[in-house]
């Protein structure tokens, strides 16, 4: 377990200057909208910027870290259990700062979250849903990135045009359903981000993001089953 905590530690230090550049951006746009305040109408919101961060995190954790690894005899089980946890990691940091941050702008009568966008307020709620969103999108990013990795150049082809087919796809299944398939695609996403009851409820979607993220881990752990070394 050692091995494990001193992997993950040397993870979140890597990711330690891309988070930093990235909160002083956001430092930069708090300035600008605190010397903006009154003088426009509207909203102004930082919140959902760090999902994004987050993703790319993910998508740019696996291969050089693997090879590290690999170059220093630590095992597939180690660098798994390692890269899991500094994602979670990262996602308990920048979750707590994105509270504070929130917490600190909406003082300002311009500012509104995210999630207050989307539920109204409720801090435990909010502390929830924002640590499992941003676990959830680094978790994608990395399962994303290992597909990739695992993948010859024509599967890269392959897999690189699936977004693309999917909404052609759907709206065929759809005409052929009469409209149904959309129809419960929607409210399946109304049911699974807590917007089917007569108030928005965040509490499914905390555990939509972690079930998500829990299904993501165990194909992770597939995906990274004999993963060759390759440059």
């Amino acid at each position: 377990m050692a091995r494990v905590w001193s992997f993950t530690k040397y993870q979140l230090r890597d990711y330690r200057t891309a988070v930093l550049v990235f909160y002083l951006v956001l430092a930069v746009i708090a300035a600008f909208i605190l010397a903006i305040n009154g003088r426009v109408e509207g909203q102004a919101s930082l919140s959902g910027g760090s999902i994004i961060f987050v993703f790319v995190i993910g998508l740019n954790c696996f291969k050089s870290s693997f090879l590290f690894a690999q170059a220093n005899n630590i095992s597939r089980r180690v660098f798994y259990q390692a890269t899991l946890l500094s994602l979670v990691g990262l996602g308990i940091i920048m979750g707590a700062v994105d509270m504070i941050l929130d917490a600190a702008l909406q003082r300002l009568p311009i500012y509104l979250g995210l999630f207050e966008q989307l539920y109204g307020k409720a801090p435990l709620a909010k502390g929830l849903w924002t640590t499992a969103s941003l676990v959830f999108a680094g978790s994608l990013g990395w399962m994303i990135t290992m597909i990739y990795y695992r993948s010859s150049n024509l599967w890269k082809v392959v897999v690189s045009l699936i977004p693309v087919l999917i909404s052609p796809a759907l709206s065929l299944l759809n005409w052929l359903s009469n409209g149904r398939l959309t129809f419960s695609l929607f409210a399946f996403l109304k049911w699974a981000f807590g917007f089917a009851g007569e108030s928005p409820n965040p509490y499914p979607a905390v555990l939509t993001f972690l079930a998500g993220s829990v299904l993501i881990w165990a194909i992770n752990a597939v995906l990274l089953y004999r993963a060759p070394v390759k440059g």
